[in-house]
């Protein structure tokens, strides 16, 4: 009867032998893990495929978005451009014309000035009492008079020689007969008297600020019997 002998190499034998089973499994499970993974990465990469062919598409709609925007940003900007031109030339029309006319006017107005400048009679010596004269926008006297009225009532003050008076300082237009005055009564006559009257911030100076207000608005022309006597 034989005997198998027993060694090392036959053990290692026996063992890959009884390893070869379990090996066997693993490299059939290992095939199927390996054809499951490429099956998985060929679906990834078709995935992968059709997501950049619609990113490609989508960034193609995108940049055609773009351009048409941008075109219609530049049709926009011309057309502004060229009603921002028609707006400056309108105006800068309407600018010379109603500058013309402005020109016309004043020179018809001028005219109407010297017209009546023609018509007004010619100027009368100062009077006697005369102290200021203004002349409104059409050369229309505007006369300040002092008028000294001896008071018989009053004697002169003791010490003073000078008859005493009643100053009355009149402003009259000529051309609309606007009138204003003041008075100081019972006054001893003398210059300086009548310069301190006349040189009064509330007296003579008030009626000749008046008068030269009065001289910058007026347009009234002079009447030949509008003076006072």
């Amino acid at each position: 009867m034989f005997r198998i002998i027993s060694t090392a190499r036959l053990a290692e034998l026996d063992n890959l032998a009884s390893a070869f089973p379990t090996v066997r499994s693993k490299c059939d499970r290992l095939e199927k893990d390996l054809e499951t993974a490429q099956r998985r990465t060929k679906e990834i990469t078709a995935k992968a495929e059709q997501d950049t062919a619609r990113f490609h598409q989508e960034l193609a709609d995108l940049n055609q978005q773009a351009d048409a925007r941008v075109a219609e940003a530049r049709t926009s900007v011309q057309r502004a451009q060229q009603q921002a031109t028609a707006l400056i030339d309108g105006a800068a029309k309407r600018a010379k014309d109603i500058e013309r006319r402005a020109d016309q006017k004043v020179r018809e107005l001028n005219a109407e000035i010297e017209q009546l400048k023609a018509k007004l009679p010619h100027p009368t010596p100062n009077p006697q009492g005369v102290v200021a004269r203004y002349q409104n926008l059409v050369g229309a006297p505007i006369d300040l008079t002092l008028f000294v009225t001896e008071d018989t009532n009053e004697a002169p003050s003791y010490g003073y020689s000078s008859k005493c008076v009643d100053l009355k300082l009149i402003s009259l237009c000529s051309g609309c007969g606007y009138r204003e005055e003041e008075t100081r009564e019972q006054v001893c006559d003398s210059p300086d008297a009548r310069t301190s009257f006349l040189e009064n911030t509330y007296e003579g100076g008030k009626l000749k600020r008046w008068a030269q207000e009065h001289a910058e608005t007026c347009r009234a022309v002079a009447l030949p019997l509008q003076r006072a006597a």
